[in-house]
């Protein structure tokens, strides 16, 4: 029966190939056709087992051949042509051709539902134990359907159902044949075309060599093509999404293929997809990494993932909008584990990507939103973490000078409030709130925020330094910060300047607190340079407020330097080896200024024990000071009253 089908469809091309056919004749051949899929389908239902028949006589191949399913599949048999004559623009629409055309589309498109029916019958019979060669027969399909936006929608739902109702099968199947990545690159393919034809012209109208004019006409308008591609592609990113709920291995399989990574990050690129695509994209960052394969293949996910920011920054106006999405979405996957994140990002060199961000020409609706969104993903990828900050620091500057400079370029007239709350979020390493817990953590950021500062309105300038004011008294850890950083000397240059009273009054306490904690030798030079200075000395209130400012100096006392313990790595270490208890016994004595205790329990002092489980520790709270010595299992506490701290 096969044999003779082959004969039948083979003489049949082989006279299109002549000659073009009359429309009852193909449409006879396309009615062959689907009565012989038909045929195949009832003999299968009556003998399942007769399934490996067909696949040795090769039902498949003859099903899905140019000389069957892909007939008709072509461009050019989806266009056809109107001719007008030229001399009295009479137009002579051929109807009776128009609906043969029509006629015989309609025909081909019924051929290739049934055949894809059939398939997805035969991959889904209980006695098909394996449906390898079905989808194979699948995927070839659609690859060559690719410029035909219907018939691979249908294929791909008909792919979906197969995974639905032969599971195992199926995800067995789509290892041997890699088919999600060839779902993906046809979806690819496919979006490459539509955001081709978006920039192409419509077809003019050309005049033939007898007068006529002749117009390509194609049976679908350009918006139901459109919608037809977006709609068949997002069946090929809800198929992926499919197969890797579905099967427990299958997100780790992509995440290691690099080729569906490529793909992912391509589609994103298509705005209605980019919801979907960027789903896919946070559950593969959410996987947890169990080896250096797993590593390499988040380094390579990161990035794909930073590529994004250079392609939507190469335009001549940035899409904003986009940035702003990918920023968000980088901050919920730095949140996912944010140490392993932060390095990751660091290693791909994440900070170039988002500082060129600023260089952009910026959306006025949307550029404000942008930088600050840049400031705090810089942020999160900062905080806490000292190699980043160095990293950074490296690239931008000390005191963060070239995002000083970006940012006062985009803010030619005046700073805004938002921004000053954005780089005290910097400051402090995260959400910043006035209280005794708020401690400096990036230096740097004091000497932009000054710089910043200098820049803005009488009244942000206020308030920055007042806000300023509060972190120095408050804590030995931010003068400290503070003064390395270099603010004694930026605050004397901004003196030296500064016309305003209110401003120069704070900017004066300011010098006081720091020239408190510590000074040196260049800035006391300073401040004599100051007061000799003819314009300083002009203005007696200003050189008044400065030998006040020096005179408190002198009066300060306090220690000169200390060790901070700031929970994190910190404490009292001995690498040496010992045993417990040592004979001869251990000590050691220090002075303590707690500056804060936690809300809730209490604070470790220290904590010497060895591998057998003896040794001791120490716990202080705001009432009492709690030792523990500890042998085996036995453990004996100590506590005594805290008379000063």
């Amino acid at each position: 029966m096969i044999r003779v089908l082959l004969t039948v469809f083979l003489c049949i091309k082989a006279c299109a190939c002549e000659s073009e056919l009359p429309s009852h004749i193909k449409i006879l051949a396309k009615t062959i056709q689907i009565y012989t899929i038909r045929t195949f389908r009832r003999v299968l239902v009556s003998a399942p087992a007769l399934l490996t028949a067909f696949r040795e006589e090769g039902v498949w191949d003859l099903i899905f051949s140019e000389d069957c399913f892909y007939v008709g599949s072509s461009v050019e048999d989806i266009q056809f042509h109107i001719g007008t004559e030229n001399q009295n623009d009479n137009v002579r629409n051929n109807r009776t051709a128009t609906d043969s055309q029509s006629s015989y589309r309609t025909d081909v498109n019924i051929l290739q539902v049934e055949a894809i029916s059939f398939l997805e019958f035969a991959a889904t019979l209980n006695e098909n134990t394996y449906n390898l060669p079905e989808c194979s027969a699948l995927v070839d399909a659609l690859e060559h359907c690719v410029s035909d936006a219907v018939v691979a929608s249908i294929l791909l739902k008909c792919f979906r159902v197969i995974l639905q109702l032969a599971t195992e099968q199926t995800l067995d199947s789509f290892i041997s044949l890699d088919a999600i990545t060839r779902v993906l690159k046809v979806a690819c393919l496919q979006a490459q075309g539509l955001r081709n034809s978006r920039n192409l012209p419509r077809p003019e109208i050309t005049i033939d060599r007898d007068g006529s004019r002749t117009e390509n006409i194609e049976m679908t308008s350009p918006e139901d093509r459109t919608d037809h591609t977006l709609t068949c592609l997002k069946l090929g990113v809800n198929l992926l999404k499919d197969y890797v709920t579905i099967s427990s291995d299958g997100r780790i399989l992509v995440l290691h293929n690099a080729e569906c990574i490529e793909c992912l990050f391509n589609l994103f690129e298509e705005e209605s997809l980019r919801k979907l695509v960027l789903e896919q994209v946070l559950a593969l960052f959410r996987l947890p990494p169990s080896s250096a394969r797993d590593h390499a293949a988040k380094l390579h996910l990161c990035s794909k993932y930073l590529e994004n920011f250079t392609q939507a920054n190469e335009n001549e106006k940035v899409n904003s909008e986009l940035l702003i999405d990918l920023l968000v979405s980088m901050r919920e996957i730095i949140m996912m584990d944010r140490m392993y994140y932060q390095n990751l990002f660091r290693n791909e060199g994440c900070f170039l990507h988002i500082i060129s961000l600023l260089n952009g020409t910026f959306n006025e609706a949307t550029g404000e939103r942008l930088v600050l969104n840049v400031l705090e993903t810089l942020t999160l990828l900062l905080e806490g973490n000292n190699a980043s900050k160095a990293a950074f620091r490296v690239l931008v500057g000390v005191g963060y000078q070239t995002l000083q400079s970006l940012l006062l370029d985009y803010y030619k007239m005046l700073p805004s409030e938002r921004l000053l709350d954005a780089l005290l979020n910097m400051l402090v390493d995260g959400k910043f709130e006035i209280n005794e817990k708020t401690t400096i953590k990036n230096e740097d950021v004091v000497v932009l925020l000054l710089n910043i500062l200098q820049k803005s309105s009488t009244s942000l300038q206020h308030y920055g330094l007042v806000v300023l004011q509060q972190l120095l008294k408050q804590s030995i850890t931010n003068r400290t910060y503070s003064f390395r950083a270099g603010l004694l000397s930026i605050l004397l240059d901004w003196f030296s300047i500064e016309e305003k009273d209110d401003t120069v009054n704070v900017i004066a306490e300011l010098i006081q607190i720091i020239g408190a904690h510590s000074i040196c030798g260049k800035d006391i030079r300073k401040i004599f340079a100051l007061l000799r200075s003819e314009k300083i000395s002009a203005k007696q209130k200003h050189t008044s407020l400065l030998l006040r400012s020096l005179s408190h100096m002198l009066k300060e006392k306090g220690p000169e330097a200390f060790f901070e313990f700031s929970g994190h790595d910190s404490g009292i270490e001995i690498k040496s080896p010992f045993q417990w208890p040592y004979n001869r016994g251990l000590s050691f004595s220090c002075w303590l200024r707690v500056e804060n205790f936690p809300e809730n329990g209490m604070m470790g002092l220290f904590s010497f024990s060895t591998e057998d489980g003896r040794g001791c520790s120490a716990m202080l709270s705001k009432s009492a000071l709690v030792y523990e010595a500890f042998q085996m299992m036995t453990v004996f506490m100590f506590a005594s009253t805290m008379v000063a701290v």
